[in-house]
């Protein structure tokens, strides 16, 4: 028998799935570097080396990982129906 101050477990947790949050993640941190790499363009760089290339990554990835956990409390649950 429960104790009636313990709280309901649920049995998804709310929001949307982990793998929805990392699709997004990814999106978000291949766009920042299209955006990153067409800026070094503009500013007139001819040539890209491996470690730019690296940090571009780097920082893109850490961008768009920062953009998702700002936006993943905003986003909506995914109801899912009830495993039998």
């Amino acid at each position: 028998m429960s104790r009636p101050d313990d709280a309901p477990t649920p049995d998804a947790p709310a929001g949307p799935p982990r793998w929805l949050l990392v699709m997004l993640a990814a999106g978000l941190s291949l766009l920042v570097a299209v955006v990153l790499l067409l800026l070094l363009g503009v500013v007139g760089v001819d040539r890209i080396g491996a470690v730019l290339l690296f940090v571009v990554l780097v920082v893109s990835a850490v961008v768009g990982g920062w953009v998702v956990r700002l936006l993943s409390p905003r986003l909506p649950p995914i109801r899912r129906p009830p495993r039998a």
